[in-house]
């Protein structure tokens, strides 16, 4: 009878031994996964502050270019202009002074 109480505390001791050997294999994995989850969570964070970056210089580039061609429109309007009040102009010419416009 003593004998099955032994092997039974024998048994029962190899099998926790045994389950702590691998809880402590399964904690490493579990560290292992933190750790690479934790480096993708910096690398998305990275990816997304660098993406807000681009976002930001996009739209100020487009703010810029969008001035530009304001600007553009604007001188080509006034050029525009200038050129029709050029063209009404009439040029009067005497034979002895210079020409000059009216």
């Amino acid at each position: 009878m003593h004998y099955w109480a032994l092997f039974t505390a024998v048994v029962v001791f190899g099998v926790k031994y045994y389950t702590s050997l691998e809880m402590r294999k399964l904690e490493k994995r579990l560290n292992t996964v933190k750790d690479d989850l934790h480096l993708a969570k910096e690398k998305h964070q990275q990816a997304q502050e660098r993406l807000d970056t681009v976002q930001s210089e996009e739209e100020l580039a487009q703010e810029r270019i969008r001035c530009m061609k304001e600007t553009i429109e604007d001188i080509q309007l006034r050029m525009t202009a200038k050129d029709e009040s050029d063209s009404d102009e009439v040029l009067v010419t005497d034979s002895t002074s210079s020409p000059r416009t009216m």
